[in-house]
């Protein structure tokens, strides 16, 4: 009887780990663009369009960083 739970329980153990696995065919694998609509069309897509804003946001200040210490750089030379 206790190899048959055990059985059992080696079997749930390796359906759950093949089920989580990463999908290897890529007609399975979503895009990032189809990913990004996915998530605007969820209940999450409210939040989508700040973070977007923000990433922008924050893109724009480490390219102002990155000039204004090319500058310092260039007057402490």
């Amino acid at each position: 009887m206790h190899k048959l739970s055990q059985s059992f329980a080696i079997g749930i153990l390796i359906s759950t780990v093949s089920a989580c696995a990463p999908a290897n065919d890529d007609a399975q694998r979503a895009t990032e663009a189809e990913r990004q609509q996915a998530l605007r069309d969820s209940a999450f897509g409210s939040m989508v369009e700040p973070l977007d804003r923000a990433r922008g946001v924050e893109q724009l200040t480490l390219d102002r960083k990155r000039e204004l210490d090319a500058a310092l750089e260039s007057e402490q030379n």
